[in-house]
């Protein structure tokens, strides 16, 4: 009460950021009005005395002698009345560094004489910005002097260049806080050439590249063009030519713009043109984004409220990035909890008494800036009417109160409710909005879940009762009623480490009205059988963006905003930064993704999409972002369809398979036809497919086609299976009827053996789980018992020839020759002539029989040219007896 009369503290100089060297002073100023307000000190959140890290704090002064590790950071002044504390935008005092340059390989940098050279430095990291400096002709450069020219990227520009201007050039980088100097690592030459004529080429930039400056900043875009002649350059913006555009100046060829503002983003064109070749033009594009600091309001700058009321205050913080917002109050961060509902857009204090009295600050920061403002909140005893306050029967009551309050009971059986009559109550009333679920998407517990909530407004029938369903993904719905004086639920003999999914909705006398959805997913169960708390995984890092979160789940927030929630994985070594947020229509084929919300801060797993259309359905899309870069998208949620619009019926008529064939053993390619009847639109199609020998309507999987495409692969199938496959369309009204259905099969791998029937064991008694044979491998058995067949044969055949051969050439030689000379036989009959054909396969018996080369003699031995001749493989002990013959 007695705080009516205290001024609310209004700052009149707040602290700046702070670049400076390890053991160098920093001076910190902060000042407010009134006079008597209290100033303190805060760094990273705590509160700084006097003296503490060797700060020294004076009236209105934070003195840092020598900065250390210690004192960096983030640091805020406080002001402080009776009307309560006020927090500053915060101050951030950061170490000075200036890094060594990469190793660069040696640039031979060419353009024609009379036209601008180009000669780059890339800048090591810095803190801050290091000053670029060039050794020209044995000087160093600090700034632009006559032709030479260094621009605010440290490039260095060389007009009209000429032959004088040929040699080596070295780029160094100075920091003016620690005033050290590192210089490149590398040398690059500029030759000049000379030619007749040279079609126009653009040399810098060399490809296109995207520029973002801060609001009120100067803008320079560099374009340095080369050619014989000179080429012309000229600039345009969005198709518009700016050479008599009133904010633009040209510096040589390049393009600046004093002091940017938002109308400024857009895409800049610079074409260089000299009328030589066939494409005598060249262009190079810039892609500019203007990026602004966070401007933040409030809608009133102070409020009464009796004790028990709901008091709202909202903030609308413009920003380019969209800020992120964090609510204070009397200068400490505010968390959710059933009393405090905070939103980018909103804070809501049920229930408000005493405590609550003070100052409460909209905090807006985007990276380029922050910025805050601020409300007042005087809380009065319900006794004492508030300034401007609303009758009672139209005051809306708190959560805590419906939630103590009893459903309205009937007459009837004992402790029966019945539903209230909606006709006993003024006005049209429309059925329950979604509840809003509380409870955190992650959980320690393995085996349960406590699920809790709170109704959406504090107005309106009271909630008879909750319908709650959940199920863990892609299972069966268990479904519970709860009173609607309850706002706790207990879900048990869940399964350890497991997605579930959840939908409720609240019913009053009106109906039951649209459900809230959220996922959570449950701990893993320790050695000993224990819960596992929450643990965040520490993997080292890889040099790769996080993993996608968890397909994210969609509520009902008001007839044009709905609520996005979702679940985040692994970050891959690296903290996620913030969380993007995509929609996308699902009524519109070939609809692109879109941006909804970005930046969204990593401590916030849900967030309000405004501006949806009536009876339009969407479906929402999550990427979670770290230093690295953004994870691929989740799944996509669920369709979600805006109330309040026209809503489609279902189509009619399924699609019409028209090709199906099977690709290898594992894929199947469809593609297909639809007709719509009386123009119903639909979202996609569902593909149905089983093996043709199941009976089993669950042995079915479904794949989704999302849009206008007219095919599909069916991929992860069973070789050698045969497939039934049918579809049906869908919109949000439902599913058609099915299609026509076909019978496919895939293909067999490539080189499958099948197995002989002696390498299958054959099954004993009662064996089950053997292969069945199926229709289709009849084929396949008859030519592979025929092919068996046939080898048996063969190689049966070969040593029954081999044996016939040995006999007849044993009884030929018992015919021919003494037995005296059997051993040497065969040496002798393998050894006659091929002239001779009478004397192959028999021996001759007439004495008498010549040949041309030898003949036998009657004792049978072979003599060439009529003399004894030695076979060739003789018995040991005959050879001797040749030779003295």
């Amino acid at each position: 009460m007695s705080s009516l009369g205290c001024a609310v503290p209004v700052f009149t100089e707040e602290p700046a950021s702070v670049v400076q060297k390890l053991g160098g002073g920093v001076t910190l100023r902060c000042s407010a009005r009134p006079a008597s307000a209290n100033i303190s000190w805060r760094l990273n959140g705590q509160e700084v005395a006097d003296g503490e890290l060797d700060v020294v704090l004076g009236p209105g002064t934070l003195l840092i002698p020598a900065l250390s590790n210690l004192t960096l950071g983030r640091y805020q002044c406080v002001a402080s009345t009776g009307a309560g504390a006020l927090a500053s935008v915060p101050a951030n005092v950061t170490a000075a560094k200036l890094r060594d340059f990469e190793p660069d390989d040696q640039q031979e940098i060419e353009v024609d004489e009379g036209n601008t050279a180009v000669i780059e430095c890339h800048l090591p990291e810095s803190q801050p910005k290091a000053q670029v400096r060039y050794s020209v002709k044995q000087e160093w450069l600090e700034t632009s002097k006559g032709n030479y020219l260094i621009m605010p990227s440290g490039n260095l520009q060389i007009a009209n260049a000429t032959q004088e201007d040929e040699g080596p050039y070295k780029c160094a980088a100075y920091n003016p806080v620690t005033q050290e100097v590192k210089t490149s690592t590398s040398t690059d030459r500029l030759r000049i050439r000379r030619s007749t004529s040279e079609a126009a080429r653009i040399i810098y930039p060399p490809a296109p590249r995207s520029i973002i400056v801060t609001k009120g900043q100067r803008l320079v875009l560099e374009c340095v063009a080369s050619g014989i002649p000179t080429p012309h350059v000229t600039w345009a913006k969005d198709g518009q030519d700016l050479r008599f555009h009133n904010n633009t100046r040209f510096l040589l060829s390049n393009l600046l713009i004093d002091a940017v503002g938002e109308a400024d983003s857009g895409t800049y064109i610079c074409r260089a043109d000299n009328g030589i070749g066939l494409a005598s033009s060249a262009t190079v594009l810039y892609d500019v984004q203007v990026f602004e600091p966070p401007q933040v309001t409030v809608e009133l700058q102070q409020q009464e409220a009796a004790w028990g009321e709901t008091v709202r205050i909202s903030c609308q913080a413009r920003g380019k990035p969209a800020p992120s917002v964090v609510w204070l109050h009397n200068a400490r961060p505010l968390a959710p909890s059933p009393r405090h509902r905070l939103s980018s857009r909103m804070l809501r204090v049920f229930n408000v008494g005493p405590q609550d009295d003070g100052l409460y600050q909209c905090m807006a920061e985007n990276g380029v800036g922050s910025s805050q403002a601020s409300a007042r909140l005087v809380t009065l005893p319900t006794g004492i009417p508030s300034r401007g306050k609303l009758p009672s029967i139209l005051r809306p009551l708190s959560p805590d109160k419906v939630l103590r309050e009893q459903a309205p009971v009937r007459p009837g059986a004992a402790g029966a409710m019945l539903p209230l009559d909606c006709s006993e109550l003024p006005g049209q009333i429309s059925p329950a909005e979604a509840p809003i679920i509380l409870s955190q998407p992650r959980t320690g517990k393995a085996d349960f879940y406590e699920l809790t909530w709170r109704p959406r407004h504090d107005g309106g029938p009271p909630v008879l009762e909750y319908m709650v369903k959940y199920r863990k993904v892609l299972q069966r719905w268990t479904s519970s009623s709860i009173s609607g004086s309850l706002h706790k639920l207990t879900l048990a003999k869940l399964q350890p480490d497991s997605l579930y999914e959840v939908e409720m909705a609240a019913k009053n006398c009106a109906g039951l009205g649209q459900p809230a959805m959220m996922t959570f997913r449950t701990g893993r169960r320790g050695p000993g059988g224990q819960n596992d708390p929450p643990k965040t995984a520490v993997p080292s890092p890889s040099l790769s963006p996080p993993e996608a979160p968890d397909k994210p789940t969609i509520s009902t927030a008001t007839e044009t905003s709905a609520y996005v929630t979702w679940i985040p994985r692994g970050n891959r070594g690296f903290p996620i930064q913030s969380f993007q947020v995509e929609y996308k229509k699902v009524k519109k084929a070939g609809e692109d993704w879109v941006t909804a919300v970005a930046n969204i801060p990593p401590s916030r797993l849900s967030v309000e999409i405004t501006g949806l259309e009536k009876g339009t359905s969407y479906k929402f899309r999550v990427v979670a972002v770290n230093v690295i870069g953004s994870s691929p998208p989740s799944a996509p949620s669920k369709a979600y369809t805006v109330v309040g619009g026209r809503t489609n019926e279902r189509p009619v008529d399924g699609p019409y398979i028209t090709y199906n064939e099977a690709i290898n053993e594992t894929t199947i390619i469809l593609k297909w036809t639809y007709t719509p009847v009386n123009n119903t639109p639909i979202y996609g199609f569902y593909i149905y497919y089983r093996p043709t020998d199941s009976d089993n309507d669950s042995d079915y999987k479904k794949d989704v086609v999302e849009g206008d495409r007219y095919w599909h692969s069916i991929t992860d199938l069973q070789p050698e299976t045969a497939y039934d496959i049918k579809m049906q369309c869908f919109n949000e009204g439902g599913e058609s009827e099915f299609g026509n259905v076909v019978i496919l099969e895939t293909k067999a791998r490539p080189n499958h053996q099948r197995p002989a029937p002696s390498e299958s064991p054959a099954p004993g008694p009662g064996h089950s789980g053997g292969a069945v044979p199926r229709p289709s491998d009849l084929p396949y058995l008859i030519v592979g018992v025929v092919l068996g067949a046939f080898v048996f044969i063969i190689v049966a055949f070969i040593p029954f020839c081999l044996w016939r051969a040995w006999a007849k050439q044993k009884q030929t030689s018992d015919l021919c020759f003494p037995a005296v000379a059997a051993p040497v036989s065969s040496c002798q009959y393998t050894m006659v002539p091929l002239q001779g054909l009478a004397l192959v396969g028999h021996c001759p018996l007439d004495p008498h029989m010549t040949a041309s080369h030898g003949v036998y003699q009657p004792n049978g031995e072979y003599t060439p040219n009529g003399k004894p001749h030695l076979p060739t493989h003789c018995l040991p002990g005959l050879h001797q007896v040749y030779h003295n013959l």
